[in-house]
C-alpha cells in the first residue's frame, strides 16, 4: 500500500468511526482510472452564430453579422463554423474531437437563470452542477476532488468545492508551521504543533458527537474533518506545484482580464497529483452590449487559444486521453445589433464537447434557422421534424453528459432527477442532424 492511500484509509477510518451514518461520505475508489471531467463557462453569453452555429445575412433584414459582409460560413469535416476570430485553426484541428450541440433554449434572457440552467439542467436554484454531482461520485474523500473558479457554484451539499487561484496557499497548508519563503524557518515547535493537533482532533470529536448541532452545522464539521484528514495528500499535489515551475501569467484585452491558462494548469496539476476529480473553469466578460465585434473578437479568440493549451497541456501532463471538456455559456446574443454595435441576450444558444478520439466526434446535432431560431428534431433520430418534434432544453444535455459519464443511477444522483419526457442521442456516432450549406454565402448585403 502506497503513501497516499494509507493516509487516505486512516483518515477516513478515524472520521468513519465518529459520524452518524446518515452523514458517511460516499467512499471514492482507492485509485481513480476513470476519466476527468472539466467544464468551460463562458459567461455574458457568447455569440454562437460567430464560431460555431455560423448565421450569414438575409437581404431585406438586419444584419446578424458583420464578418458575413464579406466572409463566409466556413466547414471543417461536419462541423460548420464562422469565418470570425481564430476559428478557422481551431476548428481545423479539434473538428474529429469535439461534438457541437445547436438550438439549446435556455428559455430566459436573465444572465443568473441562463448560468443555472445550463450548468445544472434546471432553471431554478437547487440542483448541483454536473462537476460536483461527478467529483462526489468518484472524489469524495480527496482534499480538492472539485475545483471551481467561478462562475456556477452550487453542490447542493454533496460535496465542497474548492477556489484555486493561487499555488502559493496549498503550500501554506501543506507546511502550515513553516514559512513560505524559508521551510526550515518554523512559525510552531513540532511538539507544540503535535499538542494542537491532538486537541484540535478530542474537539472536532465531541463537537460531531453533539446533539446540538443543526443538519448545516454537523454538515460544515464533518467536512472541516475530511479536509484535515485528507491534508497531508497535498504533499505530492505541492511537490508538483514546485516541478511545474512557473505557471502562466494573467492575460487581458480591450475590456478583459483572464487567468484561464492557470486555471487549466492548476486543475491538470492536481488531477495528475490524484487530488482532484472535476475542475470548472471560468471566463467572463461576453455580455457585449456594445462594440460586439471587437470584444468577441476578442474573447472568442483567448477562448479558443486557451482551449488548444488545454489539449497541449493535458498532453504534456499525460492526462489528453483521459480528459472530457464541456463548453457553455449562460445562452447567446441577438440575431442583430442594437444602436451601439452591440447585440442583447437570446435565449438560444449551443454547447460544445470535446475528448481525445471520440467516436462521437465530428458531428453536430440540433439545428437554428437564419433567424436563429430553434428547429424541432427527432430525439431519436436527430433529424429535423417541424411537427411533433422536440426542443434541446439544458436539462437534455445535461442528463445526455450524466448518461455519457456513468453517473446516472448513482445514489447521490437520485435526488436531482430530470423530469425528462424524452432522451436524446447525443453521443451516438452514427446520427447527426443534417446542417445543410448556406445559399446565403454568395449573396452579400
Amino acid at each position: 500500500m502506497n503513501r497516499r492511500n494509507f493516509i487516505k484509509m486512516t483518515g477516513l477510518t478515524s472520521l468513519a468511526s465518529v459520524m452518524p451514518a446518515s452523514l458517511n461520505l460516499h467512499a471514492a475508489p482507492v485509485d481513480f482510472a476513470g476519466k476527468y471531467l472539466v467544464t468551460l463557462q463562458l459567461l455574458g453569453a457568447w455569440d454562437v452564430s460567430s464560431i460555431c452555429d455560423p448565421k450569414m445575412n438575409v437581404p431585406g433584414e438586419d444584419q446578424i453579422n458583420h464578418w458575413a459582409r464579406d466572409g463566409e460560413t466556413q466547414t471543417a469535416g461536419n462541423i460548420q463554423y464562422a469565418q470570425f476570430a481564430n476559428n478557422a485553426a481551431f476548428f481545423d484541428k479539434y473538428h474529429q474531437d469535439m461534438l457541437v450541440i445547436n438550438g439549446i433554449d435556455a428559455q430566459t434572457n436573465s444572465h443568473n437563470a441562463g448560468v443555472t440552467h445550463n450548468f445544472s439542467g434546471r432553471i431554478s436554484a437547487g440542483f448541483p452542477s454536473l462537476t460536483s454531482l461527478y467529483a462526489a461520485i468518484h472524489g469524495a474523500n480527496l482534499p480538492i476532488a472539485y475545483i471551481n473558479n467561478g462562475g456556477y457554484t452550487e453542490t447542493a451539499g454533496v460535496i465542497r468545492n474548492t477556489r484555486l487561484e493561487h499555488a502559493g496557499e496549498i503550500k501554506n497548508i501543506v507546511k502550515p508551521t513553516s514559512s513560505r519563503w524559508n521551510p526550515n524557518n518554523k512559525w510552531i515547535p513540532d511538539e507544540d504543533w503535535a499538542l494542537i493537533n491532538q486537541y484540535r482532533d478530542k474537539s472536532m470529536i465531541e463537537k460531531i458527537n453533539s446533539t446540538n448541532l443543526s443538519v448545516r452545522e454537523r454538515r460544515a464539521v464533518s467536512n472541516y474533518k475530511s479536509a484535515l484528514d485528507s491534508a497531508s495528500i497535498l504533499t505530492d499535489f505541492s511537490t508538483a506545484l514546485d516541478a511545474a515551475g512557473d505557471l502562466h501569467e494573467d492575460e487581458s484585452g480591450t475590456e478583459y482580464w483572464s487567468s484561464l491558462k492557470r486555471q487549466m494548469q492548476l486543475a491538470m496539476i492536481s488531477m495528475k497529483s490524484g487530488v482532484t476529480i472535476s475542475a470548472d473553469l471560468h471566463l467572463g466578460g461576453f455580455d457585449t452590449h456594445q462594440n460586439h465585434d471587437v470584444l468577441q473578437g476578442e474573447l472568442l479568440a483567448h477562448a479558443t487559444d486557451a482551449i488548444d493549451f488545454f489539449w497541449e497541456y493535458a498532453e504534456e501532463v499525460g492526462l489528453a486521453d483521459r480528459m472530457v471538456l464541456v463548453v457553455n455559456s449562460d445562452f447567446s446574443r441577438t440575431p442583430y445589433y442594437n444602436s451601439t454595435a452591440g447585440k442583447d441576450h437570446w435565449p438560444v444558444g449551443s454547447a460544445i464537447v470535446m475528448e481525445r478520439n471520440a467516436p462521437w466526434g465530428n458531428r453536430v446535432v440540433g439545428a437554428t434557422d437564419e433567424g436563429q431560431n430553434v428547429i424541432p428534431i427527432d430525439p431519436v433520430t436527430l433529424q429535423p421534424q417541424a411537427n411533433g418534434g422536440s426542443i434541446i432544453y439544458p436539462k437534455h444535455v445535461m442528463q445526455s453528459l450524466r448518461d455519457y459519464m456513468g453517473i446516472s443511477d448513482h445514489a447521490i444522483v437520485s435526488p436531482f432527477v430530470f423530469n425528462n419526457e424524452e432522451s436524446f442521442d447525443f453521443f451516438s456516432s452514427t446520427k447527426s442532424t443534417p446542417q445543410s450549406g448556406d445559399p446565403r454565402n454568395s449573396v452579400r448585403i
